[in-house]
Parts: C-alpha cells; sequence; structure tokens
C-alpha cells in the first residue's frame, strides 16, 4: 500500500482540494492481490481503486470503450515468430491507467489510511479535504479508454502503425510488432531487428513506467514456452489448476473426455430433473470459457453446449459441467503446438469447417464449427449453433462456410499486415453437396431459400480470395468441435490439430 501511495504521489495523480464546486465526492477502496511470478514466487499488490460505478454519464464521464488485443492475434503471432525465429519479449506498464491525464472533472473521498500514507500533516489532520484527480486512476469508467489513447498516440509517434485487422497490433517497417493489451505488451522481432527492437523498448521505458519481464513466458494466463528447435507451446495449467481448485474438484475423479458421447443435455421440461443454483453453474461454464477459448479447443462443443442452460441449469447439465472439469484435471498439461516448420505445399492458412443436422433437439438447430491453423498452428476455432433452422444437411454446412469464410476474410487482413503478403486459404469440407453449391455458383430448388448473408462462400470462391477443398470426414480435424466423441476419437482429432493432451 505504501508503494502504491507513492506511485501516485510520484505521477501527480490527484491534489488536496477544500471545494468540489458542488459536485459529490467519488468513493475509493484498497484492493489486495497476489500475483504468481512466472519463476514460482509470489508478488503481493495492492491498488487504490475509485469506485467508478458512482460516476454519472454526461457529468465526469462519456465513451468507455477501449480495445485489446485478441487470442486470436496472439496465437497467430505466435505461429510467425515460430516460423521465423523471432524473439519475444514481454513488457509490463506499471500503474498504466495512472499516466492519462483526466478529461473530466472528478473528485475523490480521501482513501482508508491516510492517517499513515499521506506524509503531509494537512490531509491527516482535517478530514474535510478531498482529492481532485489530475490523472486516471483505477476504477474509473474512462480510465482503459483514456489509457489507450495515451500510448496508441505515443507508438504512432515513434513509427508504428496500427493493423487494419487487429488496432492492438503494432507493426514497424523495421520488422518490430508491438501486441498491446491493456498494460502488457509483447514485441516480436528478428535477430537482424534487435537494435531496433531494443531502441523501441528502451523509448517506451523512457517514457512509462515498466517492467521488463525478458522472454515472453506467461501472458493473460497463458503459458508460453519455446523448446530448442524453436516450437512454441501454448498451455494453462496454472489456470485450470485455479479453477479446480476453487469449484473443489481438485480431487475429483478423472474423465476420459468432456462428454459422454451418449449424454444429452438438450432435455425438455418432461425430463429435467431439480434445478441447480444458475450461478454456481454459470460460474463453472464462464471459468470453462477462459480454457476453451485460451489453449483447449478440445472442449470447444461441450461448453458451447453447456453454455445454452446458463439460464435455468439442472442437475444434469451441473454434472456435465463437473465432467468437463474432471476431464481438465486429467489433461492440465495439455498444450498446443505452434511448430518451427510446416510444409511449403499448402497454403500458410488452413482452414477446416463442419456442421452436424439439428442436432439440438429442442429447437432442431445445428451446430458449426471451424478450426483455422496458421504456418500449421490452432489459432482460431469456434463451435456454435446456428441461428436458423437447416432443413438439410447440405443447408447446415453451407451455413458454416459462411461463417468460416468470414473468419477466413479476416485472417488474410492479418496474415498480410504482418507478412505483406496476400494468402488464399484452403478450407476443408467433408460436404459435397455444400461444396457443389458453392462451385456451382447456381440455385436449386432446394438452396434458393438460403439467406443471402450465408451467400459469401460462394462469391470469395468466384473471386479466388478462398479456395473450397474436398475432405473425408474421417480427416476432418474440425469434428472434434461439431459433436460428443469417445476418447480415441476425441484423441485422433486432438492430435491432428496440434493439441498433445500428455500428462
Amino acid at each position: 500500500m505504501r508503494q502504491e501511495y507513492a506511485s501516485l504521489i510520484e505521477n501527480s495523480t490527484f491534489i488536496s482540494v477544500t471545494n468540489t464546486n458542488g459536485m459529490k465526492p467519488i468513493g475509493c477502496r484498497w484492493v489486495h492481490k497476489t500475483k504468481n511470478n512466472p519463476n514460482g514466487t509470489v508478488r503481493y499488490k495492492a491498488r487504490l481503486m475509485i469506485k467508478g460505478y458512482e460516476q454519472i454519464r454526461g457529468v465526469n464521464f462519456d465513451e468507455t470503450y477501449a480495445p485489446v488485443g485478441m487470442l486470436i492475434t496472439l496465437r497467430y503471432l505466435l505461429s510467425f515468430a515460430a516460423q521465423n525465429n523471432y524473439k519475444i519479449d514481454h513488457l509490463d506498464v506499471v500503474t498504466a491507467f495512472l499516466n492519462p491525464e483526466i478529461n473530466t472533472e472528478v473528485y475523490m473521498q480521501l482513501p482508508e489510511g491516510i492517517e499513515w500514507l499521506e506524509p503531509i500533516a494537512m490531509l491527516s489532520s482535517n478530514r474535510d479535504h478531498f482529492l481532485r484527480l489530475n490523472k486516471v486512476l483505477y476504477g474509473l469508467q474512462q480510465a482503459p479508454r483514456l489509457w489507450h489513447q495515451e500510448i496508441d498516440g505515443f507508438l504512432q509517434s515513434i513509427r508504428f502503425h496500427r493493423s487494419h485487422a487487429d488496432v492492438s497490433l503494432y507493426i514497424r517497417n523495421d520488422g518490430v510488432l508491438i501486441l498491446l493489451y491493456v498494460d502488457d505488451i509483447l514485441v516480436f522481432y528478428a535477430d537482424e531487428a534487435s537494435e531496433k527492437a531494443l531502441e523501441v523498448k528502451q523509448r517506451l521505458m523512457l517514457q512509462y513506467k515498466m517492467s521488463n519481464l525478458g522472454p515472453a513466458k506467461q501472458f493473460l494466463g497463458l503459458e508460453i514456452d519455446r523448446l530448442a528447435d524453436g516450437t512454441i507451446t501454448l498451455s494453462q495449467p496454472g489456470y485450470i489448476s485455479t479453477i479446480l481448485t476453487h469449484f473443489n474438484m481438485q480431487d475429483a475423479n478423472p474423465a476420459p473426455a468432456p462428454l459422454h458421447p451418449k449424454n444429452r443435455l438438450d432435455i425438455d421440461a418432461s425430463e429435467a430433473d431439480e434445478e441447480v443454483d444458475p450461478a454456481e453453474y454459470q460460474s463453472i461454464v464462464g471459468s470453462l470459457m477462459y480454457a476453451a477459448i485460451g489453449t483447449r479447443p478440445d472442449i470447444a462443443f461441450a461448453v458451447a453446449a453447456l453454455s445454452r442452460s446458463n439460464i435455468k441449469p439442472y442437475r444434469i447439465h451441473l454434472t456435465a459441467a463437473k465432467r468437463v472439469l474432471r476431464y481438465l484435471k486429467v489433461t492440465a498439461n495439455a498444450k498446443l503446438v505452434v511448430p518451427s516448420t510446416t510444409s511449403t505445399d499448402e497454403s500458410p492458412l488452413v482452414e477446416y469447417t463442419d456442421s452436424d443436422f439439428a442436432g439440438d433437439r429442442a429447437d432442431r438447430k445445428s451446430q458449426g464449427s471451424y478450426i483455422f491453423k496458421a504456418h500449421g498452428a490452432p489459432i482460431s476455432w469456434l463451435s456454435l449453433k446456428q441461428g436458423l433452422g437447416a432443413f438439410s444437411t447440405t443447408e447446415a454446412e453451407y451455413i458454416a462456410c459462411s461463417d468460416a469464410t468470414r473468419e477466413a476474410e479476416w485472417l488474410v487482413q492479418l496474415h498480410k499486415d504482418v507478412t505483406d503478403e496476400t494468402a488464399v486459404p484452403t478450407i476443408y469440407c467433408d460436404s459435397n453437396g455444400a461444396l457443389k453449391t458453392i462451385y456451382s455458383g447456381v440455385s436449386s430448388p432446394k438452396t434458393k431459400h438460403i439467406n443471402i448473408r450465408y451467400q459469401v462462400s460462394r462469391d470469395r470462391q468466384e473471386r479466388g480470395i478462398v479456395n473450397f477443398t474436398d475432405i473425408s470426414t474421417d480427416d476432418n480435424l474440425v469434428n472434434i468441435m461439431s459433436k460428443a466423441l469417445g476418447p480415441d476419437k476425441r484423441q485422433h482429432f486432438a492430435t491432428g490439430i496440434g493439441l498433445c493432451s500428455k500428462t
């Protein structure tokens, strides 16, 4: 607490006042946390947080949105770094939100402990004093936005430009790339750009108070490990251990698969058993979701199925959610493998797409899915129930292809921003009917009703932006995300997409 308060004083974050110009001062509180460092040590942190929920829109804040780097962008950059032997350094901005100046008039009450924190006797003796903010404080509604505007302006002033695909990715013509996630910064650079990267890091550390954490080991709870041959692995064992302990599942019996193939969660009222606490269920599903979008595409289908019951879960749903936790217990050390070498015979961007047909018994809608690999590494995946009921397998697969095409277009832009090269993604689909509809460009009596928003695959195929290709169902890796599989099939497809499940 002393260290944090000293930083606030050094940064001129606020000044003491006795008059608030008729405005109600906002409360504040201390927040204490312990953080685990990559080397296993524990770091204690205290932050003074203003109670932003007491702010009034239009009075002391307006816009609040601020972008952050996407996990898909991170995984793409890791695949690019592995292929091109780029180094990855991690910087952490100390008290990032305290840097920008505030753009509105905000007053705050004195914090708890001011008597022994504040060296100025005037404040400790006079409780009628308040603090007027000069700079942003954690908890303010507009704090993330003002910080992003601050660092965005600085990065552009040192010749970085924003990616068109992800505005939190900054690229410079000398081969240095920066991915920004609030106060965490990853710097990517080749050996020949080491001096330029050092200059960038020095400029950043002169402008802002930063910790240089060296080669990236941990980012947003994802553990990054670089092997001797240049291969990179991505995993979340620490996060998984934390959620298992939080839900008291650390000693539970392991499960061989996330969902049992015969376990149906789309029950109706006549099949329902007792209801369970929605808050507990939603907490489990939300925790599982971060693992699913981070490094574990093998549980994406299960999490999507569980998410449909968030409003009114039953005992069967809670049991299934805990089964996913039991599966994660035995596969906590599973890693996404980002290879350092791949075949040059195919496009650097490869996608697999699939859909079941009317798999949800409640509304007969289908589950579409895709998984995208860049330079041989899985970087983007999705398992999601389609928004409308399909009349046939062909239609369900066709809709899944349109979702895959939209993701492919975005990744083509990201690839071009980073490499300055235009790639044509290969998209594998195991539905002859869907492929025929895409290739022919002609609507048949059975497909003429399909909404125009799902015709994107046909158009992009004709224009050469993507290349749809047939694949057998047994080789379609995205099967792991479109249906519940037994342990053997699940392991086969997990290995194919690059998920190493060694415990």
